[in-house]
């Protein structure tokens, strides 16, 4: 049996509240792996009620420590080492290690003394930025790197051959026994939009784009899902120029708009979708991989999403694709869908078709098995 560490990223908690999706697809993933893995979390402190329980979860007893160096701008540079160097003497005992989303933490590994397999896995651009050098010193401390979309590849491929021969692409998935269609629930003319409340998510632009659709569909329901963190929110400057303009259409247009807030992955996201008949993912921030656009395509639901980063990659042909920052072709695009019932239908189905194919988390775990049996067998 081989043993393997997975490093969360940051001070993400390993749940399904509080956590995101690299502590999502760490649990779906890894539940499902044969008896031959013997897979251990080590990550930020989360509350044992909280936790997902497919995994052992490990800690460090500096994690306040290190959540206070974190906002002192002279002490926040040693704050990953003193947390990764508390838990070393656990990792060393591990067959591979798998960091999520930190190449930085690669070398401090190696540095203190880590010599098994060494995989990274990013789930955003973290490399677009780096030097063919600086690749290629990583390249030669990896035993592998997973990364969520093409999108991200080719962010670092050519600047770097010898990163990009080690590299393969492992999607993010969905879980299609929590997220699948229910036709009795659809609502005729609801558009949703699921995520982070800042302008990387493109709301303020959604909520323009809705303006023009009620020209021609004046009881068109617009859904808001979502805050500035994980369970937690704040009123922004941003969040404030989104609900003056929603209550500036709601008292101009009697426009219907919601706020619904910080909304919980397993227990209401589903019927969310499931209630939707149009998902928008207008992200203007070039998003690797959006994976609640994978969710509303399993719940069988056409998606318009932003032509940045990995949004296309996840669409194929199964979505519409759009400028976020072009409010006539979003609008255009969305109030289209709302009028043809019969082609909104086929791209639904269509999205549940390629959602099944390529994201369904029992397809990625395979192939992340595949990836993790070729690093650990990589070297003699």
């Amino acid at each position: 049996m081989k043993s393997v560490a997975i490093i969360l990223s940051g001070r993400e908690q390993f749940n399904a509240y509080y956590g995101g999706a690299v502590a999502r697809w760490t649990h779906e993933v890894y539940r499902r792996m044969s008896d031959g893995i013997d897979a251990h979390v080590f990550g930020f402190p989360t509350e044992e009620e909280n936790l997902y329980s497919s995994l052992e979860h490990h800690t460090s007893p500096v994690s306040p420590i290190c959540k206070a160096m974190s906002s002192i701008p002279l002490a926040r540079r040693y704050e990953d080492e003193l947390w990764l160097r508390t838990l070393i003497r656990k990792i060393r005992s591990f067959d591979a290690v798998h960091i999520q989303n930190r190449p930085q933490w690669v070398a401090v590994l190696r540095r203190l003394g880590y010599h098994g397999r060494l995989l990274l896995h990013l789930h955003n651009d973290h490399l677009g930025h780096w030097v063919g050098p600086e690749l290629d010193r990583l390249a030669s401390q990896l035993d592998g790197l997973a990364v969520c979309s093409k999108y991200l590849m080719q962010r670092f491929a050519s600047k770097s051959p010898s990163l990009a021969a080690k590299t393969r692409v492992v999607y993010n998935g969905v879980d299609t026994g929590l997220f699948y269609p229910r036709r009795e629930l659809r609502e005729a003319k609801t558009i949703l939009f699921v995520g982070r409340f800042d302008p990387q998510k493109g709301v303020l632009q959604l909520t323009r784009a809705y303006a023009q659709v009620l020209e021609n569909h004046p009881d068109a329901v617009l859904l808001i899902a979502g805050s500035t963190g994980f369970g937690t929110h704040r009123e922004t400057e941003y969040v404030r120029e989104v609900r003056d303009l929603a209550e500036s259409l709601m008292r101009s247009k009697h426009a219907i708009i919601r706020f619904l807030g910080y909304v919980h992955h397993d227990r209401q996201l589903p019927e969310l979708f499931q209630r939707a008949t149009i998902f928008a993912c207008p992200s203007v921030c070039q998003d690797a991989l959006p994976l609640v656009s994978a969710e509303a395509m399993a719940c069988g639901i056409p998606v318009v999403g932003a032509n940045r980063g990995g949004i296309p990659e996840v669409l194929g042909e199964a979505g519409l694709v759009v400028d976020p920052e072009d409010t006539e072709a979003l609008a255009a695009a969305l109030s289209g869908l709302l009028t043809k019932s019969a082609y909104r239908e086929q791209l639904g189905q269509a999205a549940l078709r390629r959602c099944l194919q390529m994201f369904d988390w029992d397809v990625i775990a395979k192939d992340w098995a595949s990836f993790l049996e070729e690093a650990l067998l990589s070297k003699s």
